[in-house]
Formats: C-alpha cells, structure tokens, sequence
C-alpha cells in the first residue's frame, strides 16, 4: 500500500490558489438528500468512518439557494482561521470544524480544500483516531453530489498529489466530462498529463487556457522544460 509522504506544493498547482477559481464551480445542482454515507477506503486502505451529520446534510451546489443553512454553520464551524488551518473555532484543531462543516455540507468546496491541505502538509500519515482523512470525506462528497465537477477535481487533486496517477486521471477525466469548459479543471488535468508525458493532450489543453487568458505560468512552464511549448504557442 502507498505510504503518504510529506509533499511541498508545486508553485505551479492550482491547489494553492483554489479559492481564486471557485467561481468557475459547476451551475448544475443535484437533488438533496437526507442522508450523506461514508463510503471508499482510504489511501492505506482502510475503510472510511465518521460521524454522522446533525444538521443537513445539503448539497454546496445549492448554496446559493440556502444562504441561511450556509451561513449558521460557516459562522460557527469556517471562520477564516479554520479554513486555513491556524486553530479550531469549537475544537482545538481546526479539523474538528472542518468536520462539522463537512459533515453538514458534503461538498463543500473550500472546506475540502483545507482538509486536502491538512492532508498533505500536516498529516502525512493519515492516521487518526478522531477524524477522517480528506480522502474519505472527498469519497463522500462526489457519493452524496456526483454531478459536482469540483469534487471530482479536488479528489483528483489529492490523488495527484500523493501518487496516484492513474485513479487522478480518472477523477478528471470525470470533473470534465461533468463541467467541460471550466479552465481549473482543464489546467489540472493538464498538468497530470504532463507527468504522464501524454504531451500532445496537454499542449492542446495548454494553448487553448492561454489563449483565453488563463494567469497562471505553471502549465506553459512544465511543457517548456520538456521541449513542448515553442513562442508560436504564445500568439
């Protein structure tokens, strides 16, 4: 089974710069549902469990449709020093609160987000006794709203992140077939085909972000360094 190492993120991963892009998300909305199963394993194996919700569960693809269900738990559970990961707000470490949070909506982007950061830089094992790790709560996400393309793609971006390339790829591959023209998805998709030297796939991907003013370098860089991107991709 993969053992987690501690990763450093790339410059050029989108992941430090999600929160910029969440206006990209997926306009479609999935059905509520009374219920949001853990489900899948985690990345050593074992089954994911957690708690059960105490308020929701409701899908963050409505949240423009329930600001007040939104607000109650993001005042209480997300203030901005749980989100990036300095101190819990009800719990001592801020997973505490990214847990209700997730619990209470499923797939809530930024809340995922920051679990994937714990996960990478600050939890390199994966081992709790308390709180799952961010791939069970992404499992349970894409289970209680599947047709969230952002959930998909974060999933991607953990498996990404931690060696699993083959499974990211799917996680892709599945966010674009879900949101086919948002560039976040497409730039990190991209990337991973880089890795994979499926260049002509990435360069494709690549000119056409560009062309539309896509504003991070990482993409064009990793393709240059590899001989794959010439000045005429530039006009």
């Amino acid at each position: 089974m993969h053992k987690l190492t501690k990763v450093t993120l790339p410059h050029c991963f989108v992941l430090s710069l999600f929160t910029v892009f969440l206006l990209y998300s997926t306009s479609v909305f999935s059905a509520p549902v009374g219920h949001a199963p853990w489900v899948g394993d985690t990345l050593k194996g074992a089954p994911c469990e957690g708690g059960m919700e105490n308020f929701g569960p409701f899908d963050y693809l409505l949240r423009n449709q329930l600001p007040g269900q939104l607000n109650i738990v993001e005042k209480h559970h997300f203030n901005p020093e749980v989100e990036q990961l300095i101190k819990g707000q009800t719990s001592v470490s801020p997973l505490g609160d990214i847990g209700y949070t997730l619990r209470a909506w499923p797939n809530h982007h930024r809340a995922l987000y920051s679990a994937i950061r714990y996960r990478i830089n600050t939890w390199p094992d994966g081992h709790t006794n308390r709180y799952p790790p961010a791939e069970c709560y992404l499992q349970r996400a894409i289970k209680f709203s599947p047709s969230d393309a952002t959930a998909h793609m974060l999933y991607g971006m953990l498996l990404q992140q931690t060696g699993h390339q083959k499974k990211a790829l799917e996680l892709y591959e599945k966010a674009i077939e879900l949101d086919p023209h948002n560039p976040q998805i497409q730039y990190n998709l991209a990337l991973l085909l880089v890795d994979l030297k499926k260049y002509p796939e990435a360069r494709t991907y690549a000119t056409s972000l560009y062309k539309r003013g896509f504003p991070l370098p990482g993409l064009k860089d990793k393709l240059k360094a590899v001989g794959q991107w010439s000045s005429g991709d530039d006009q």
